[in-house]
């Protein structure tokens, strides 16, 4: 990027680059080792780390003072080298650093990463046998028949799990401390025990109390139920750990991707089993909406941002190419199409309550929230025209060229479109939703219900009014889903604001999130009026 053959100043600037490099470097290390008392450098690496750095700065100085005596010794050969030499000390100092932080920071270690997940299950199914035993006896009974096998069995394993963990490490598969295998075989000997101890109880074994817990019946209810509380729980501790996060992307996207499919067939049945009329039709809704969740589950897992250890089997697309620095001016173009889209989509969830109808989905979804994402939109696509115009000046690094980007530069109008824009959701949208956050509206017919004689003949006990008055009826519109409506006006003015910090591939990637939410809201809605086995799956989508 920066070294020539025929340049001499080239290599001078690579010199320079890689200096900044170093010392940006190491002024990150003295802040990090001074603000974290924890920071897990050893003296030895720090000392080494500093030699480095110095004597590279001494090379430097060298360097330096023969340029500056004549600067015409640039181009003496051995300048040269040493210019190379004190490049290599630089690199030399930047590749150590980063190699020893690898290593402290990406550690993962499969033995102890298998060993907390034995931890985790026997955990889990000693806490499902106490459960199943206290049904049956008290606590005290409990812990006098486990309590010592519990003791007994954590001090073996942690015995057992130490022994082992000298030869894990002695073969390379672990960087385990003594501490960590005492930890690690003492909490799977404990469990393990306490389980082992709770089951093989002769007076209460584990088919004793099975017929006493009826929800342990197997019914499609109950199969529902496991898978959902199974698919929750595995999702809560995924972000428990970088060893569970490593390819959260995958893991994500199959487990909600299961989940609808599963929506999805029971929305078949439901359509299958039932004539026409209501429940059919919830059944239609459902399957359309479980068919758009998973296509745009797959759409939305196009857009990745890598980090290090990923990059060998991901691919970065969040600019929309791999090697992209900034958006294309195409992506923000595709970001426009958001502004149509989105408050389409709030107005069909609304429309369905005949929520709106009333004045606060007019001005708002229909009007402020267009013109808001709508500069937030202009605002992005001015930014691509203006990064791409000045990568493209910057690589042809003539004049004429540099003078046509000044005279292009949007700045002054993209800030003024993206204050514009906060201004529309924070100032208008906030102020129609405290205004009427409820979105109910009323209507009076035209045509009279009831007049006036007839009225009271009869309701004899009704008191009498003018005659040639008649009674007319008002509907109230939104009735029905008044809170929902008031919940979802209230996230249209968060997104707006979100949309507009995020650059066009996050723009459109969060549209059709929030679009999807919606059509998850409506598949919960269409699968409680369908199927009552399907409820057990809403709390975990």
């Amino acid at each position: 990027m920066f070294a020539s053959d025929n340049d001499s100043s080239a290599e001078w600037g690579l010199l320079s680059v890689l200096r900044l490099n170093a010392a940006q470097v190491l002024r990150y290390i003295e802040k990090y080792v001074s603000n974290s008392r924890s920071h897990g450098f050893t003296d030895d690496a720090l000392r080494l780390w500093n030699d480095m750095y110095n004597q590279a700065e001494d090379s430097y100085r060298e360097l330096a003072d023969a340029i500056g005596q004549n600067p015409k010794n640039r181009r003496q050969p051995h300048i040269r080298e040493l210019e190379e030499r004190v490049a290599a000390e630089y690199f030399a100092f930047t590749r150590m650093v980063l190699g020893s932080l690898r290593q402290m920071w990406a550690q993962f270690d499969p033995v102890l990463i298998l060993a907390g997940l034995c931890t985790l299950v026997l955990s889990i199914a000693a806490l499902l046998a106490l459960y199943a035993q206290s049904r049956l006896r008290s606590l005290d009974i409990i812990i006098a028949r486990a309590g010592w096998p519990c003791i007994s069995g954590g001090i073996a394993g942690a015995v057992v799990f130490r022994a082992l963990s000298s030869v894990f490490v002695s073969s390379g598969l672990s960087h385990m401390t003594s501490l960590d295998a005492t930890v690690a075989g003492l909490a799977m000997g404990a469990a393990a025990t306490f389980c082992v101890a709770l089951v093989s109880d002769s007076k209460a074994s584990t088919f004793a109390f099975v017929p006493q817990l009826q929800w342990l019946a197997v019914t499609p209810a109950t199969v529902l139920n496991v898978v959902a509380a199974e698919a929750t729980i595995i999702h809560c501790l995924a972000f428990s750990s970088n060893s569970f996060t490593f390819n959260e992307d995958s893991i994500v996207l199959y487990t909600v991707q299961t989940l609808v499919l599963a929506t999805s067939l029971l929305s078949v049945r439901a359509i299958l089993s039932s004539s026409a009329g209501p429940k059919r039709a919830s059944g239609t809704r459902a399957l359309v909406c479980s068919l758009l969740i998973i296509v745009l589950n797959r759409t939305l897992a196009y857009s990745t941002v890598c980090r290090e250890e990923q990059l060998s089997a991901c691919t970065p697309t969040f600019y929309g190419a791999p090697s992209a620095s900034i958006s294309t001016v195409y992506l923000a173009a595709a970001n426009v199409v958001m502004v149509w889209l989105v408050p389409s989509a709030v107005t069909y969830a609304l429309r369905r309550s005949y929520s709106d109808r009333a004045m606060v989905s007019k001005l708002w979804v229909s009007l402020g929230m267009r013109v808001s994402m709508g500069m937030a939109a202009a605002y992005w696509v001015l930014d691509s025209i203006d990064g791409q115009t000045a990568s493209g000046a910057a690589a042809a690094s003539s004049p004429t060229r540099s003078s046509a980007v000044n005279g292009s530069d949007w700045s002054d109008m993209r800030m003024a479109l993206a204050r514009m824009a906060a201004g529309v959701a924070l100032g208008g949208g906030l102020a129609a939703w405290y205004a009427s956050p409820f979105c109910l509206d009323v209507e009076l017919p035209n045509v009279p219900i009831l007049s006036q004689p007839q009225a009271l003949s009869t309701n004899k006990g009704a008191s009498r009014a003018p005659a040639g008055q008649s009674q007319r009826t008002a509907v109230i519109l939104g009735y029905g889903n008044a809170y929902g409506a008031a919940y979802l006006i209230f996230v249209t003015v968060v997104f707006c604001v979100l949309f507009l910090v995020q650059q066009p591939m996050g723009g459109i990637m969060l549209s059709l999130l929030f679009i999807e939410l919606i059509l998850c809201v409506e598949l919960f809605d269409a699968l409680r009026d369908t199927i009552e086995e399907a409820s057990s799956l809403l709390c975990a989508q």
